[in-house]
């Protein structure tokens, strides 16, 4: 009886012990295990799937007034789809300003050539051609010839009547040469008679008198004749000076507004070229990727971005972040496997790629505070997963990009959050 308690009593701490050292084996198997193991170091970078190619930005460099929206937020467009269409009161005020400048101008232009194709014919206008003119809406023109015709018929009527009394002077004068003729031989044959003692010296002095009064009409009647042709010779000058007057001062008058009417060509190109720039159209093929929505009625400000383009090309690149404490264990070139988000990564997979560059510049999370690097990450194909699993990738999935940069144990592991405690205890003051 004694027996048996004793072996009772000494059952226990044998099994005691034999746990104790069953447990402090596994133990130390474990920490071998452990400090044998290596487990990779991954370093994973968030990011999204993004299309190759440029990223047009829609802006207007004038601003204006939202008139007509024509596509929406996703939209796939071709090249020179029109997107949106602004209005610019500021523009289309001048632009009708100058519109009515310019249509002055050509009128006047039209006035003045009309003038000067009559004056070219050299030929004074009659009724008809001014009442054409009239009917064509050139009444500037029709009016100032009217003056002109009226101004050149009366004109021409004081030239006829100097022409008249040129003539009858001219008669006048002939007839006194004749006359101062006659009388000389009269005087002549006096002198004979004279001479012969037939004719006294009274009737000679007194017909000599009459030859000089003769003589002193036939002076007047060239004088007055001289008079008349100089009179004439004035009407007929004066007749050509008023036409050249007149092509001078029109041909002056073209000159000016034909150089008016170029200006005003040129800023009317100029403010239609604006408002064709309020017209705004896709430059190349995209989705659609509205910036600043607009809507009708909506002020755009110049220079304000209203759209961008995303490209549809399928080549697709993720652009990921990579934390600052990572970025020096991660080289350009090194591979990398991406799981996309929407997909789970058990049953589609992941896709293979290789970081293609990385960015030099740090950047600060605006929200978090935290600083990273920006990564662009190559994929190998535009697809996860494969047979029934697989799945085409589009821009804008969100992904996480893995990358192997070392190994460690899983000892380590363990023991890391107690070495970094004791060293934050043994550094405290």
């Amino acid at each position: 009886m004694e027996r048996a308690n004793w072996r009772r009593r000494m059952r226990r701490p044998r099994f005691a012990a034999f746990l104790s050292l069953a447990v402090s084996a596994m133990v130390g198997c474990l920490v071998v295990l452990a400090g044998q193991t290596a487990v990779p170091q991954v370093t994973r970078a968030p990011g999204t799937i993004l299309p190759v190619g440029a990223y047009p930005q829609i802006e207007t460099m004038l601003g204006g007034i939202v008139r007509a929206v024509h596509v929406r937020d996703g939209q796939l467009v071709e090249a020179g789809d029109l997107l949106v269409e602004l209005h610019h009161p500021d523009l289309t005020r001048e632009r009708d300003v100058t519109s009515g400048q310019h249509a002055a101008v050509q009128r006047d232009l039209a006035t003045a050539s009309a003038v000067l194709a009559v004056l070219d014919r050299e030929a004074v206008p009659d009724k008809a051609e001014i009442d054409a003119l009239k009917g064509k809406g050139l009444i500037s023109a029709a009016a100032r010839l009217d003056l002109y015709a009226e101004s050149q018929r009366i004109q021409l009527a004081t030239i006829k009547q100097h022409e008249g009394t040129l003539d009858i002077l001219t008669r006048a004068t002939q007839f006194a040469q004749d006359r101062v003729r006659k009388k000389e031989e009269i005087l002549e044959r006096y002198a004979q008679l004279r001479t012969q003692g037939l004719k006294s010296l009274s009737d000679f002095l007194e017909e000599e008198d009459e030859v000089d009064s003769v003589r002193a009409a036939a002076s007047d009647a060239r004088v007055r004749l001289a008079e008349a042709q100089s009179a004439l010779m004035l009407a007929r000058a004066a007749k050509v000076e008023e036409t050249l007057a007149l092509r001078d001062e029109v041909l002056t008058r073209w000159a000016e507004l034909e150089q008016r009417r170029l200006e005003l060509e040129i800023s009317l190109d100029i403010v239609n070229s604006k408002l064709a720039a309020l017209r705004i159209s896709a430059p190349a093929r995209g989705i659609i990727q509205a910036v600043t929505y607009p809507n009708p009625g909506e002020v755009i400000a110049p220079g304000e971005v209203i759209f961008e383009i995303l490209p549809t090309r399928r080549a697709l690149v993720v652009e990921a972040r990579i934390a600052n404490s990572e970025v020096g264990h991660v080289e350009v070139d090194q591979p990398v496997s991406v799981s996309v988000d929407t997909f789970d990564a058990r049953r589609f997979g992941k896709v293979e790629g290789r970081l293609q560059s990385i960015y030099p510049v740090p950047l600060t999370d605006e929200q978090t505070g935290e600083t990273y690097f920006r990564a662009s990450f190559k994929l190998a194909e535009a697809k996860v997963g494969t047979g029934p699993w697989e799945r085409p990738l589009q821009a804008g999935m969100t992904v996480v990009a893995e990358m192997t940069t070392g190994e460690q144990t899983l000892l380590s592991y363990l023991l890391k959050p107690v070495q970094m405690t004791m060293e934050r205890a043994f550094s405290e003051r």
